[in-house]
């Protein structure tokens, strides 16, 4: 009996022994362990209170884009079906939104909308889909790893070093979509397999399209690593017309899903992000930890926005890379390794300068700016955040070091277990932080008695302006979606933001010609426009200040008529 019925028999009971095959039977196992240490690590590093799916309360106190993620899950939830499926009609009124748009993980969001009679009425997937990231972290690396060592004690070690990327913990709790990293792991691994053996032809196609049903940038990232699958299969079987075939399938899983779930609403300039070059990556990005290291000090940036390319390796993975460095150059470094290893680096050379934007820093150190064509710039600000993009580049080189060491040295385990306990001290800033705010509770800052009546009165809310009102959405948002009114704007990764803005100057132009809509809430913020709300409306409507908020409503509005005093809020005309 070989090693790996062995393994299989220790997980799987005795009635499937024969009815799977040996290779169904050891991708089971290892499954299985990833389950299970993933789980492990998951909850040594957040607890566990992040996974009642009842608990809201510390995603509505972050705040930030988790927040958002939250917030367009409920919104989607709450919302009649229609096709694209993903639409969201009240949020961003009267022109929508989609949950793509919200980064609210479509893959998870469309089965859990179906499920919605099923669920709590307080219901959040954040705390699963993180556990879920972690435990597919763990598989895609042992799955890689199973491709160089038989050893299982090998591939935890291993697997557990691509746990603790800084990357992905550093997104954790935060940027939820953006933690399945495990979907260019599974790309890499995809490549290994069709240059060792063959791969399943509709791998990539489900992969790819799993991607765009979690983030568009994934798609972005896999698309490069698909051709070089594509490159090592058909220097294989010299079939060239099935490229065709295969481009050609691609795109189509690629338009059907975008367009099934709202992606390809948005006509081309909306798509268009902040910005290109302010969200880049910089040259010291491997080596910087920003605050998130116990051991080494930040590093100078170019841009407030140079978080977005947050690669550090980890002090763990610095100590290990080197050595796999002198092993891979005084054992390996055969021809044949060579041809494998040319297509990675050319597509790290593309990586790396779209990561590093038009705009190249070195520290606080501009090197070099070049004048993009306006034509080029519309378009590489589609993805905006080009600092991200240097993530296949550190999963390369977290790799390389990994397996150059497990392959070429007996005492792969031992170096292995110290980079992983460096690593594990060296993080500990970035943990204690994320682990936090699993314990936060929440406090609604809309206390009063005035909220509960207007919503028993009022269809719709109105944010004027309806344009980077970021600092004091949520509440708002929050409780139109609670109480099922529409809200004109909202935190949305891509939208028709001169189209919403428009609407609410529009809004504005009516109430000035004494024409407002006596089921709407108009609610002013910033100086300027709460001091022209009350200099112009307080002779025409009712001007209040409940909870922070500047809060205007026709004198027609059913709210007159509740049963509060309003005169301890509002100045009548």
């Amino acid at each position: 009996m070989n090693k790996t019925s062995i393994e299989a028999r220790a997980f799987l009971p005795s009635f499937l022994h024969h009815k799977l095959s040996p290779r169904f039977r050891h991708f089971l196992f290892n499954l299985s362990l990833s389950i299970f240490f993933g789980l492990a690590w998951f909850l040594l590093l957040y607890g566990n209170s992040s996974l009642d799916t009842s608990n809201v309360n510390w995603i509505y106190q972050a705040g930030g884009d988790i927040f958002q993620h939250q917030i367009g899950w409920e919104w989607f939830r709450q919302a009649p079906w229609q096709f694209p499926l993903g639409r969201i009609s009240a949020y961003g009124y009267p022109f929508g939104t989609f949950v793509s748009y919200m980064d609210s993980i479509p893959l998870l969001a469309i089965p859990f909308k179906l499920l919605s009679p099923l669920l709590t009425p307080n219901f959040q997937y954040m705390g699963i889909w993180e556990l879920i990231s972690y435990i597919c972290q763990m598989l895609i690396g042992i799955l890689i790893l199973d491709e160089f060592t038989p050893s299982t004690l090998k591939k935890l070690l291993g697997a557990s070093l691509l746990v603790l990327s800084p990357p992905l913990i550093f997104r954790s709790f935060s940027h939820d979509s953006l933690t399945a990293q495990w979907i260019l792991l599974a790309g890499i691994w995809f490549i290994l397999v069709e240059y060792r053996h063959k791969l399943w032809r509709g791998a990539w196609v489900l992969l790819i399209s799993i991607a765009l049903l979690v983030h568009v940038y994934f798609v972005a990232m896999l698309l490069p690593l698909w051709v070089i699958s594509l490159f090592f299969r058909y220097s294989r079987n010299k079939n060239k017309g099935m490229v065709v075939v295969d481009v050609a399938v691609v795109a189509a899983a690629i338009f059907l899903i975008g367009y099934s779930t709202g992606l390809f609403s948005l006509l081309p300039d909306d798509l268009i992000g902040k910005e290109f070059g302010l969200y880049s990556w910089n040259l010291n990005g491997f080596f910087n930890p920003f605050s998130n290291s116990s051991i080494l000090n930040p590093l100078p940036t170019g841009t407030s926005g140079q978080y977005e390319g947050f690669s550090y390796l980890g002090l763990g993975n610095l100590v290990l890379l080197p050595i796999g460095l002198i092993i891979f150059f005084t054992r390996d470094t055969s021809r044949h390794n060579l041809y494998f290893f040319l297509p990675f680096v050319i597509v790290s050379f593309i990586f790396i300068l779209f990561a590093l934007s038009n705009e190249v820093f070195f520290n606080a150190a501009l090197l070099w700016n070049i004048q993009l064509p306006e034509f080029l710039r519309k378009i590489f600000s589609i993805f905006s955040s080009s600092g991200r993009f240097i993530w296949p580049v550190f999963y390369f080189i977290v790799l390389f070091g990994i397996i150059s060491i497990v392959r070429n040295n007996r005492f792969a385990a031992i170096f292995l277990v110290l980079a992983l306990l460096v690593q594990f001290i060296d993080l500990q800033p970035l943990f204690s932080v994320k682990k936090s705010i699993n314990f936060e509770t929440y406090t609604p800052s809309l206390q009063s008695e005035f909220w509960p009546a207007a919503a028993k009165s009022n269809q719709h809310i109105l944010l004027i302006p309806a344009e980077d009102a970021f600092d004091i959405y949520a509440p708002i948002a929050l409780f139109a979606r609670q109480s099922e009114l529409t809200l004109n704007w909202g935190y949305f990764s891509r939208s028709d933001s001169g189209a919403i803005a428009n609407y609410a100057i529009q809004a504005w132009q009516d109430l000035l010609a004494n024409q407002s809509d006596p089921q709407t809430l108009y609610i002013f913020w910033g100086d300027e426009w709460v001091a022209k709300a009350k200099q112009a409306l307080s002779s025409k409507m009712l001007v209040c200040q409940v909870d922070g908020y500047e809060v205007v409503f026709s004198s027609k509005n059913p709210l007159v008529q509740a049963d509060i005093d309003l005169a301890r809020y509002c100045t009548f005309p």
